[in-house]
């Protein structure tokens, strides 16, 4: 039997209340270490983050894979995720998730992945961010 989403059941909640995608990099190569920006897919302005997923795309296992997300260029802002995070279990078939390194912050810019070590062997994943939006 198919559970259906029935919005009545919400009330008074508003629906950007709920954790949703917020970000999305698609094909985000992994063995650069320059920023690479992530599209923003929500509505609003502000959010907080809750969980920072990685899946492969295409190329061999991760090798030697390490970095953060950021929400300026260069490393600058926060560090939605730590620079020492690994992305060395990256492999077909294999979702990594990062551990998001704040989340009593809420954000208005757009989120960059900027790896500090970049993978030596090939790899491309699309990153999913989620969260709430707190506009």
């Amino acid at each position: 039997m198919a559970v259906r989403f029935n919005p009545g059941l919400l009330g008074s909640m508003p629906p950007s209340s709920f954790q949703q995608l917020l970000f999305r990099g698609s094909a985000l190569n992994f063995q650069l270490t320059s920023d690479q920006p992530l599209t923003k897919v929500y509505g609003g302005s502000a959010y907080t983050v809750t969980g920072i997923f990685a899946r492969q795309r295409s190329g061999g296992a991760s090798v030697i894979c390490a970095g953060g997300i950021y929400d300026a260029a260069a490393k600058g802002g926060n560090a939605w995720v730590a620079a020492a995070q690994s992305w060395v279990t990256l492999a077909s078939g294999v979702i990594v998730p990062a551990v998001v390194a704040i989340t009593a912050v809420v954000g208005s810019a757009n989120l960059i992945l900027s790896l500090t070590t970049g993978s030596t062997a090939a790899c491309t994943a699309d990153v999913y961010v989620f969260g709430v939006d707190m506009t």
